[in-house]
């Protein structure tokens, strides 16, 4: 039997085991439903009298309740949707989706800490990731950089570059599913070739959606960087912690909030110490069953060694992040 119009689809059926579905509506949210058996007809429920209708709107919302605690994929985002720029989620891509991303980074400060210069960087990242498993997701990236330095007294001379950065990849594998288990946790891997630079960067991703209301995550992340110019090699690691939190206060929109601690050492296992960053700043997403995208705007709030309260020779004043997603 059919409910009404907007509401879920519920049918009755003898052995719901054999029936039981999932679906992602136009919201993004997938509902537990059980599938029409062929056996089951519409029939005129005034033939039918008062008793058979009661009995059988007692059996829909039974099997109601039955297909709701049965199914864990209730009520849960989708699987590829990213709630925040700078921290990943543990989830992955079903087997066999694909997903486009663009990511476009916007990063304003002082080159080096110079302040006879105002320094606008812009980051473009186009990627194509694949489900090769329902547990385990990998990704291309091309990379791109537009540098500009502008001169901020007279005597000082503008300058401006757009260059390839080189191509990445990254390989995002489920531990544990968030939607079935108490937390959702995975491991992140993604290298980074661009001729004479290099990078390797590893991080555990933790996240939860609660009461399909609220999201929660965090990551902890090393990189490894190796750069040869003039016949030497300078190399740097670095130590970052993110973490995010978002409201969903309606299917498709959700704003939150996200913090970043991001530190520099010389060496590729945490040498000397270069400098820190502490972020923080909102966030707001909007996605659909077709595509999604999700803005962080992140200032610097605090750094060391400190200028004005912040770290300028490492990292910049400001950052903001746009993230555009396709699913096909």
């Amino acid at each position: 039997m059919y409910g009404r119009k907007g509401d879920w689809t519920v049918f009755a059926s003898a052995k719901p085991a054999r029936h039981l579905r999932c679906f992602r509506p136009l919201n993004g949210l997938k509902y537990s439903v059980l599938r029409k058996p062929a056996t089951i007809q519409r029939k005129d429920t005034e033939a039918r009298g008062r008793g058979s209708v009661e009995d059988l709107s007692h059996m829909n919302i039974k099997w109601m309740l039955r297909s709701l605690s049965l199914l864990a994929c209730l009520t849960t985002a989708q699987a590829d949707e990213r709630f925040f720029t700078y921290v990943y989620e543990s989830d992955v891509l079903p087997k066999g989706r694909w997903e486009f991303e663009q990511w476009l980074t916007y990063r304003q400060g002082y080159p080096g800490g110079d302040r006879n210069y105002n320094r606008h960087i812009w980051d473009f990242r186009e990627e194509i990731e694949y489900g090769i498993t329902d547990k385990l997701t990998a990704a291309l990236y091309l990379n791109f950089r537009q540098d500009q330095k502008v001169a901020r007294h007279t005597g000082f001379t503008d300058s401006s570059t757009f260059e390839f950065k080189g191509v990445s990849s990254e390989f995002k594998y489920q531990l544990l599913n968030p939607n079935t288990k108490p937390v959702g946790l995975a491991l992140y891997f993604e290298p980074t070739y661009n001729g004479n630079e290099q990078e390797l960067e590893y991080k555990v991703l933790v996240s939860k959606m609660l009461s399909d209301r609220w999201v929660l995550a965090g990551n902890v992340g090393f990189e490894q960087e190796w750069e040869r110019e003039d016949g030497e090699t300078k190399r740097e690691s670095v130590l970052e912690f993110t973490a995010g939190v978002a409201y969903r206060f309606t299917p498709r929109w959700s704003a939150g909030l996200e913090g970043r601690y991001h530190s520099v050492y010389s060496g590729t296992g945490l040498g000397d110490h270069l400098g820190t960053g502490w972020f923080v700043g909102p966030n707001v997403h909007y996605g659909s069953s077709r595509w999604w995208a999700t803005l962080t705007l992140l200032p610097q709030i605090a750094g060391s060694p400190s200028d004005g309260g912040i770290n300028r020779g490492e990292h910049q004043t400001f950052e903001t992040r746009l993230i555009f997603g396709i699913n096909f």
